[in-house]
């Protein structure tokens, strides 16, 4: 299965301190969000598997699919009321993303040595850089849309999309091989290292739209998340 390696990562300060700055000039937090950015630069080893798999049907809360490439390869996704999202598709991209350990083990030992402000900025500047890993897979996506004359679907998740539950991940997980970019999955379906994630994209004539889109309303997160790149519900 296909490994998707070098991801350029460019951050900027103001980036990685979006959820504390509330609009003003705090000269000490972007001068933190520079040093943890080239921190970060020497930690963070953004990389994804994912492959190609073919929608055999999109039943009620299930979405059915199997590789065209690997004869026997088939899944029910339990992904729950939202399934209709994936109606439009005649594929599907499936794929696990990651930044690698390294920053997460920085961010721990931070922590313990009482740099809070350091080690919160550095985590910070993680999530940003694993958002650049899934924009990559995004325009994988688009790219392989467009060859065919097809739109795409929003990005879906479990555990993000309301009614897909983190259990979900489970099912994902069995589709690829995750040790190939040193991911795993836990004991409570949680992805190790933390900064990691899953999406599934639908591509298909049933799409009007080239670009991938957010589901930031119907994120079971919704009301909180501070990173929402839709109005407000």
């Amino acid at each position: 299965m296909p490994i998707l390696r070098d991801v350029p990562v460019a951050l900027t300060a103001d980036e990685v301190i979006a959820p504390r700055r509330r609009g003003r000039s705090q000269p000490a937090l972007l001068q933190a969000a520079e040093e943890a950015i080239a921190l970060g630069q020497t930690l963070w080893q953004p990389m994804a598997v994912y492959d190609w798999f073919d929608v055999r049907a999109v039943n009620g809360e299930r979405v059915y699919i199997f590789s065209p490439t690997h004869p026997g390869t088939e899944a029910a996704l339990h992904v729950g009321p939202k399934a209709d999202l994936l109606d439009g598709a005649a594929r599907l991209l499936v794929s696990v993303g990651t930044i690698g350990p390294a920053l997460e083990q920085r961010v721990d030992e931070l922590q313990a040595s009482g740099e809070a402000l350091k080690s919160y900025v550095l985590d910070c500047a993680g999530v940003v850089a694993l958002g650049a890993v899934g924009e990559a897979l995004r325009c994988l996506a688009e790219e392989a849309a467009a060859q065919q004359g097809w739109g795409v679907s929003p990005a879906l998740s479990p555990g993000s999309l309301v009614g897909w539950s983190l259990q979900g991940q489970r099912e994902l997980g069995a589709l690829l091989p995750l040790e190939r970019v040193g991911v795993r999955l836990n004991d409570y379906c949680v992805l190790v290292p933390y900064k990691s994630a899953s999406a599934v994209i639908g591509l298909g004539p049933g799409y009007d739209s080239a670009h991938v889109g957010s589901i930031c309303k119907y994120c079971a997160l919704a009301k909180t998340c501070w990173r929402r790149r839709e109005e407000p519900l």
